[in-house]
């Protein structure tokens, strides 16, 4: 069986609907159930701070394989009112599943990083951000509780023998993306698309190109992370390799929706980042390589899948 921890979460649950449509197993453990769709799966009610109960589902279920995804994705706002908590759920929650993890002799433990932990030292790079030769410097809470959780994973992963990988999420975007209490916005590509839907405006910032992912395609990589025999290395980037800006995904969205209106603004704007800055593009060179993944969405593509899911979920 497969734990999906945070598997009701906007990337669990496009990670969960693919071990579905293939018939894996699959255990959901979550603060919030899952919708009606993931009916399939158990769902086990509990919080990643909690020790007993992470230690509870492994006990009860035999839990081969874990990706980790478990996180509160904070703003500023958050980052004042709740640095305790959100270290608690993405630090102390990462190693109370990996704990638990390792007590039950878990195969294959894949975590779920992100891009964010390189704060402004990922912004105007004159190359792609590769995993070794770019340091991090993370700067909001979430940020540097989701590095100090990723080195605390290779650290113990070392120590007790643990199979540990890890995954760097680029800006991912797109199918089953919801307000969940956890993630104190939505991307902006989603934003905007239901912004287009409703024939509404959207004001945004001028960004430039960023490393925006569509949702199936890093659920994808996260499973090629999981399935991988024998990858060569601890900590992979997750992203397409490639980049696009706002504009872009604005002009596909009008030819859908007409009535549709957008402008780039310095004010009033809408629809606004979780932190300032247009991070450079990652290095996919491991993920590729090693693993010989590749997206199926171009940006095209990902507006006609998002499209069509959006007219299909019109409560989601």
């Amino acid at each position: 069986m497969i734990l999906l921890t945070g598997g009701s979460g906007f990337v669990g649950l496009n990670v969960a609907e693919q071990l579905l449509q293939r018939g894996d197993e699959v255990l959901i453990f979550d603060l919030r159930a899952p919708p009606r769709f993931f009916a399939k799966a158990p769902f086990f009610h509990g919080d990643v701070t909690d020790l007993p109960a992470v230690q509870q589902v492994f006990s009860k279920q035999k839990i081969a394989r874990v990706i980790h995804m478990s996180a509160i994705t904070a703003g500023p706002e958050r980052d004042a009112r709740e640095p305790r908590r959100i270290a608690e759920v993405n630090l102390i929650g990462t190693l109370n599943v990996l704990e638990a993890a390792r007590n039950s002799g878990v195969r294959r433990f894949v975590h779920a990083s992100t891009g964010a932990l390189y704060g402004g030292a990922g912004i105007g790079v004159a190359e792609p951000l590769d995993e070794e030769r770019h340091r991090p410097v993370p700067e909001s809470m979430y940020g540097i509780t989701k590095y100090a959780a990723e080195r605390s994973c290779l650290r113990l992963a070392a120590l007790w023998g643990l199979d540990v990988r890890i995954g760097r999420l680029a800006q991912v975007f797109g199918r089953w993306e919801h307000a969940s209490g956890v993630r104190d916005r939505l991307s902006m590509p989603t934003e905007i698309a239901r912004i287009a839907r409703a024939g509404g405006e959207a004001l945004f910032p001028p960004l430039g190109d960023t490393d925006y992912i569509y949702a199936p395609d890093v659920a994808s990589a996260l499973i090629a992370l999981l399935e991988a025999k024998a990858p060569s290395h601890r900590l992979y980037h997750l992203g397409t390799g490639e980049t696009w800006a706002l504009p872009q995904w604005c002009e596909l969205l009008q030819k859908r929706f007409p009535k549709f209106r957008w402008r780039e603004s310095s004010e009033g704007c809408n629809v606004l980042p979780l932190a300032p800055g247009t991070r450079t593009r990652f290095s996919n060179r491991r993920l590729v390589e090693d693993l010989g993944w590749a997206p199926r969405f171009d940006l095209a593509a990902a507006a006609d899948d998002f499209i069509a899911w959006l007219e299909a979920h019109s409560a989601a």
